[in-house]
């Protein structure tokens, strides 16, 4: 049958291809995240005025520093800045805007603002600008692409099933062993690809939840903070397809050195 001729032509390699493949899509979704208002929803944090907020229990002087705050931030526009790798969306009154530019930003939540509103009067989408440019680091993510396909360039040059003529004249299919070098510079290349994902992906996590949680403390909760689940999903998923097929490839050289042993 055309099935059972074509199911051997399916390598192991192929499969170890195809999770590299997918892993460089999830990574480069990653950092298109807000980028367009197609990807508005892929972001590692993000930062709205709230709407009602408690009285802080806490002494008098931190009490008068949070009514002054609240009372600043009272006539805001309501707003929600997203970040991403390489650019920022805002959502307001319904509308989705994104830029790599906090200026452009701001300029349209002034335009949007009604005349008893100052639009963003504790610079929300400044400090979601400042964490962007100065927190988020996202070169070893390319880095990460990179050597994912030099990895899969690599592994494409692994030999495939063929056929071979026997001596009494009948044919089977065989496949060669790939060449050792090769498969080592695969492993090395994928490996370093691992370490570099999953420290940007702890990176990106440990970052978010942390400048969230720091912009609700010194608002004295007038802003709240979120951590993109989308892009924290993206991330680790990633990171987890590039260490099977680093423990793929691990494995696959042990067999064949084991197997060239026995022979």
């Amino acid at each position: 049958m055309v099935q059972d001729r074509f199911i051997p032509f399916l390598g192991y390699h192929h499969l170890l291809m195809i999770l590299l493949t997918i892993a460089v899509i999830l990574i480069s979704i990653l950092i298109a995240g807000c980028t367009s208002e197609s990807l508005s929803d892929i972001y590692l944090m993000s930062l709205s005025y709230a709407n009602h907020v408690q009285s802080p229990d806490s002494p008098e002087s931190l009490r008068n520093a949070s009514f002054a705050i609240s009372d600043l931030a009272a006539n805001h526009t309501p707003l929600e800045v997203r970040v991403g790798y390489l650019g920022m969306c805002l959502l307001v009154s319904g509308q989705r805007i994104c830029s790599r530019s906090h200026t452009v930003l701001e300029t349209f939540i002034l335009r949007m603002a009604s005349e008893d509103e100052i639009g963003d009067p504790l610079n929300v989408i400044y400090a979601a600008n400042e964490f962007r440019r100065d927190v988020v680091f996202v070169a070893l993510l390319f880095v990460s692409i990179v050597l994912a396909l030099l990895s899969i360039l690599l592994i494409s040059t692994f030999p495939a099933w063929h056929e071979e003529e026997n001596s009494d004249g009948s044919d089977r299919e065989v496949k060669p062993f790939p060449p050792r070098r090769v498969s080592k510079a695969c492993f090395l290349l994928l490996f370093i690809a691992s370490v570099l994902s999953l420290l940007t992906s702890f990176w990106q996590h440990l970052s978010s939840a942390a400048a969230s949680s720091m912009a609700e403390i010194f608002t004295y909760n007038n802003v709240r903070g979120n951590v993109g689940a989308g892009a924290m999903a993206l991330g680790w998923l990633s990171t987890f397809l590039l260490a099977v097929t680093c423990v793929g490839m691990l494995g696959k050289i042990l067999a064949i050195s084991v197997l060239s042993q026995m022979v």
